[in-house]
């Protein structure tokens, strides 16, 4: 399948992801003087990637466990920087 077609076909997936991604970012503004808001938006956004990662998958038929390993190890990765970026500042 071609990235083009794969874009077509999951338009509505990664417009979801963009959505996530864009509502996380303003939450950390939002919050930017609340560091215990911040995390709390940091741990949901990593939270709905793991979902939506999930759902993706689950669109293109390549849903493993292994996969879902991977977005739970990265998302909590990704977690985990944040958090001490955040406690440190």
């Amino acid at each position: 399948m071609s990235k083009a077609h794969h874009l077509i076909r999951h338009g509505a997936d990664f417009f979801l992801l963009t959505l996530i991604l864009a509502f996380g970012l303003g939450g950390l503004l939002y919050f930017r003087f609340e560091t215990a808001s911040q995390i709390a938006v940091v741990v949901l956004m990593a939270v709905f990637y793991v979902l939506w990662g999930i759902l993706h998958h689950h669109h293109d038929g390549d849903l493993t466990a292994k996969v879902v390993l991977e977005y739970i190890s990265m998302s909590s990765l990704i977690t985990f920087i944040l958090v001490i970026f955040l406690l440190r500042v």
